[in-house]
């Protein structure tokens, strides 16, 4: 970070102070879960107050909770939010196929395409039709990929309302029910109710 400011200091703090508050907090998995490998992708836009770029987000649970996430300010300015959304969803389809690659290597072998989530159906729209207009020129090929994998089967984007969106407490900041509410959607949960579980 070229200049912190004060805004920058506030928010580390308040990352330290989640920190200290959820120390007795882990992820709780349950025994003979399905091993089905699923994702959820997620974007704000333009969130930066820096450099106006977007956020992307990721999680991918197999089983009863999530075991790989992500969260990473995308390298590029989108000029929408269905292109950051598009963007999102392509990192993740990336990292869906190796995560793929990874279980079959553990003799988990996925039948079906993964599901990746996604709370914006123009982001969809653009990954399932190659033959887009003016709009998607400006998209940066590497991210077409996603394509590829879709008709290969490998990964399968499926639609989900907002509300349902995990991925969501990657990219922003989200009030405290609603954080707590998605925390509890993750597997992340307190010691002492695991133990009740």
């Amino acid at each position: 970070m070229h200049s912190p400011s004060q805004v920058h200091f506030g928010a580390a703090k308040r990352v330290l102070r989640y920190i200290r508050g959820t120390i007795d907090y882990g992820l709780y998995f349950l025994k003979n879960e399905s091993g089905e490998l699923q994702g959820y992708a997620d974007s704000d836009w333009a969130g930066s107050i820096d450099d106006s770029k977007s956020t992307s987000g990721y999680v991918f649970s197999f089983g009863s909770a999530v075991f790989f996430w992500n969260s990473k300010k995308q390298d590029v300015v989108a000029q929408s939010l269905a292109e950051a959304e598009y963007i999102s969803a392509a990192a993740a389809a990336n990292q869906a196929i190796w995560l793929r690659k990874i279980l079959l290597d553990v003799g988990q072998i996925q039948d079906e395409a993964t599901i990746i989530w996604v709370d914006n159906k123009s982001a969809i729209s653009i990954a399932k039709n190659p033959i887009q207009h003016g709009r998607t020129k400006h998209i940066n090929v590497k991210f077409h990929a996603i394509r590829e994998a879709e008709k290969s089967k490998e990964i399968r984007l499926e639609h989900c309302c907002s509300e349902e969106q995990i991925a969501d407490i990657m990219t922003k900041a989200l009030s405290k029910g609603q954080f707590e509410i998605l925390r509890s959607r993750l597997g992340v949960l307190k010691k002492n109710l695991k133990e009740e579980c």
